[in-house]
């Protein structure tokens, strides 16, 4: 599960590399969706559906 940490460390990064790109709203509303099924253990399910920067992102910081 996400903790307050490893969300900083996603989202800092995630801003980082994404933020000046046109469709960064969408990438960062996937990344938060991401988080979330992460957490519910269904992103392997979801992960097709959502931004792969997101995805990638959100599996490099997943503590669980």
């Amino acid at each position: 599960m996400f903790n307050k940490s490893s969300l900083e460390q996603l989202f800092d990064e995630l801003r980082d590399e994404y933020e000046l790109e046109p469709d960064w709203e969408e990438i960062q509303r996937d990344a938060h969706l991401g988080v979330a099924y992460a957490d519910s253990g269904m992103l392997d399910d979801r992960k097709d559906s959502l931004d792969s920067r997101s995805v990638a992102l959100v599996t490099k910081h997943n503590p669980g």
